[in-house]
């Protein structure tokens, strides 16, 4: 086995040559925030550095509706972070840039930057009308996750628990309208009831954008084996998760992240791995440096991601632990982009 010092020198060539892709990073609040507050270009000018030096290619952005804002707020909130992200890449593009199709995934890429995909983590606000996710469809969204952990007219989140319900029949609509127009659906969020309403009617591939494997860590957020049975059979990806809680309850480590990844590899094949990293670690410590006191902020608050990856920079150091667990180049290459960017180059299907 190469000395630690190798490891690390060989993912860092892997992701200078690799289509790196995020499933799923809370950047756009981050971004609205932001703005609110007065500051202009950070996609390009804050996050594009930090997503560059951990060689992403790719960075999936979802929307998110805080509570406080349903129910009459969600879909402003849902519009008003994609109009942020819109806005900050109109005024500045020289890193990040923004991607609908493949062919526009590809030529981002080819120019030497970062393609931004938008996404929905959440449609609270929508109040079940379809017709306002054909919206957000024309808006550039091309990933959607019918819920967070809440209930809404769609479908129950996983935090509903035992009285959580499967898909409405408007959540069912949703979900086979979205295969027609090449939205993926993400169920990383959803009840169990709804993941096997989604498994049942969605037309092709479905993802679950940022979770992990419950057999290693037995949390509600994390997939069943049965799950991501599911998930590889429909042609999908399970992207990795790096948040604490879901890797290890005790030990979070990025060789226990590797145990997820050796496990969902083993079970349905290295093809359907990728990687949703969920960080949102600086957004929630600006928030709270400008909700109040900074001498007040403990960033102990904060500590809900490994020390040693926790920010887009730091990836190579989980691509350098799949290494050591024993993924060959080509794997890693694999779960880092290439299993993603298949489903993101799936077409529009016939209805």
């Amino acid at each position: 086995m190469p000395e630690p010092a190798a490891l690390l020198d060989t993912a860092m060539q892997l992701h200078q040559r690799a289509i790196v892709v995020d499933a799923h990073h809370d950047i756009a609040i981050d971004v609205l925030h932001r703005r609110r507050l007065g500051e202009r270009g950070s996609l390009s000018g804050v996050w594009g550095p930090q997503l560059r030096a951990g060689g992403v290619k790719v960075q999936i952005l979802p929307t998110f509706v805080e509570s406080i804002y349903l129910p009459e707020r969600g879909l402003r909130c849902i519009l008003t972070q994609i109009d942020a992200v819109g806005s900050d890449l109109e005024e500045d593009d020289r890193l990040v840039q923004l991607a609908a199709t493949a062919a526009e995934i590809d030529s981002v890429i080819a120019n030497g930057k970062i393609a931004a995909v938008l996404a929905v983590e959440g449609c609270d606000g929508l109040g079940g009308d379809p017709a306002l996710l054909r919206i957000l469809y024309r808006l550039g969204v091309r990933m959607v996750s019918l819920t967070w952990n809440r209930r809404n007219e769609f479908a129950d989140g996983l935090g509903e628990g035992e009285a959580a319900n499967g898909l409405s029949q408007a959540g069912r609509i949703a979900v086979r309208e979205m295969g027609e127009w090449g939205v993926l659906c993400d169920v990383s969020h959803l009840a169990e009831a709804g993941f096997w309403d989604v498994a049942k009617f969605c037309r092709g591939p479905f993802v679950a954008s940022h979770s992990n494997a419950r057999a290693v860590c037995d949390h509600p957020r994390n997939l069943s084996d049965d799950q991501l049975r599911a998930i590889a059979e429909s042609g999908g990806v399970i992207g990795l998760n790096f948040y604490g809680a879901f890797i290890d309850p005790h030990s979070p480590t990025l060789a226990r992240l590797a145990d997820h990844a050796a496990h969902i590899a083993d079970t349905v094949g290295v093809a359907h791995v990728g990687v949703g990293t969920d960080f949102l670690e600086d957004w929630l410590l600006e928030a709270a440096k400008a909700s109040v006191t900074e001498a007040l902020v403990d960033p102990a608050m904060f500590d809900l991601w490994m020390p040693d990856c926790c920010r887009s920079e730091h990836l190579p150091r989980f691509s350098a632990a799949l290494l050591a667990r024993g993924f060959t180049e080509d794997d890693v290459e694999k779960v880092l982009g290439g299993n993603f960017m298949r489903t993101l180059r799936l077409p529009a299907r016939a209805s």
